[in-house]
Formats: structure tokens, C-alpha cells, sequence
């Protein structure tokens, strides 16, 4: 897991009208992130509505005001791609398989970043501020043993080759999905979201099922992009 230090000790006691004052100085801060790639104190506080010196009541600083700012978006991202995803009857079969899964999660992961406004400078690397890089380098480290654990979890089961490295094969996986989304989502316009997950879908079974006897789906026929 990584180091949370983004908040001050007394968040969990903040007032309504506290919690209110840190949410916009969050948005401020994510905006300044979306607009420039790193955040200025000045600007995000103005931004927000507030004095500069009211900033440092919430976050340790600007780095955990910046930091903060890209927790919360992959928290959100965690909710989105990974907490609720693979509970979702409505567009999973009974007795989903492990590629059925992965390919719905794929398509979640695809459509949260080509629709959230700090997606794209995630995803092509726009941030320029060091706190927000150290924290979307944890962030991603966290990904790649959760997606091994899955791996692992499909090999236990029996619907994943057991010979393959689940840990090289998850970080190629999402190293490989972050390359592909860096370029699909720097171009103006992007290209039809689908096209990514597909994508990612032949490298996932070209990496966990070298001989090609599992039954791998077509993901669903939407785009996130329109």
C-alpha cells in the first residue's frame, strides 16, 4: 500500500463546513492539475476561495494537497474499475469466467479514464509535479499486485495457464494498457474507445493464454468516447 500523508491528522474531525472547504480546495487543486500539469499553491486558493494559509489547516503542504488530489482519483477509480465492476449482474453471465470478468473490467477501466477530467494527464504523463508523480507510481504499484493476485486467483482455478509469472505478466498487462491509453488519449480526437480494450484484451491473452485454447469474449459494443 502506499504512504497516505496527504491530509493533516484532524481530517477525520473536520466540521461540515471544513469538509466543504477541503473538497474545493481539492477540486481547485485537480483542476490546476488538469489545466497546467502541476499545482500552485496561489492559484489553487484562489481558485477555492480561500486564503492561502487555509490550505495548510487541511494538507501537509502543497505536496499533500497534490497528492491528495491523485489518491482521491484513484479511489475513485478503485470504486469504479475495481469494487464494482465484477458485481455487476446485469452485464455479466452466470458462471462468468475469469476472461468474461477481466474483459468487463476492462471496458470499466477504458471508460473512467477517457471520461474523467484528470484521465488524460494521467494517462500521458502531463503531470509535472513531483508529489503527483510519486503518488501515481504508488498508486500504480498497488495495481500491479492486484492484478497479480487476480491472475493468480485464475490460475487456482484452473481457467489460466499456472506456468506463466503472474507478477511479470501482470505489470506488462497494465504497463502495456497505460502505453496504450498515453497514446490513444493524446490524440485529438481519441480513437473509439473500444479499440483500446480490444487491444488490451489480445495482449492479455497472448500473455495468459499462449496456446489459445481459453475462450476470450468480445467486449461490449459501446464507446466510452462518445
Amino acid at each position: 500500500m502506499s504512504d497516505r500523508t496527504s491530509a493533516t491528522p484532524v481530517e477525520a474531525t473536520l466540521t461540515r463546513k471544513g469538509q466543504a472547504t477541503r473538497a474545493r480546495l481539492l477540486a481547485a487543486a485537480a483542476e490546476e492539475l488538469r489545466r497546467h500539469g502541476s499545482v500552485e499553491v496561489a492559484a489553487a486558493a484562489a481558485r477555492a476561495g480561500v486564503a492561502q494559509s487555509v490550505l495548510y489547516r487541511y494538507f501537509a503542504g502543497k505536496d499533500g494537497l497534490v497528492a491528495a488530489v491523485v489518491d482521491d482519483f484513484y479511489d475513485q477509480y478503485a470504486r469504479e474499475v475495481f469494487d464494482d465492476a465484477l458485481t455487476d449482474d446485469a452485464e455479466l453471465p452466470a458462471g462468468a469466467t475469469w476472461p468474461e470478468r477481466e474483459a468487463l473490467r476492462l471496458v470499466r477501466e477504458v471508460e473512467f479514464l477517457y471520461a474523467h477530467p484528470l484521465g488524460r494527464p494521467i494517462a500521458t504523463g502531463l503531470l509535472h509535479d513531483a508529489a503527483a508523480t510519486r503518488a501515481d507510481a504508488a498508486r500504480l504499484r498497488e495495481h500491479v499486485a492486484a492484478a497479480t493476485r487476480n491472475i493468480r486467483h485464475g490460475q487456482r482455478t484452473g481457467e489460466l495457464d499456472p506456468a506463466v509469472d503472474a507478477g511479470l505478466a501482470a505489470a506488462a498487462i497494465i504497463g502495456g494498457l497505460r502505453t496504450m491509453l498515453a497514446e490513444a488519449l493524446a490524440r485529438d480526437p481519441p480513437p473509439p474507445a473500444t479499440q483500446v480494450v480490444t487491444a488490451a484484451l489480445r495482449v492479455g491473452r497472448a500473455l495468459l493464454d499462449p496456446d489459445g485454447t481459453a475462450p476470450w469474449p468480445t467486449p461490449p459494443r459501446r464507446d466510452p468516447a462518445d
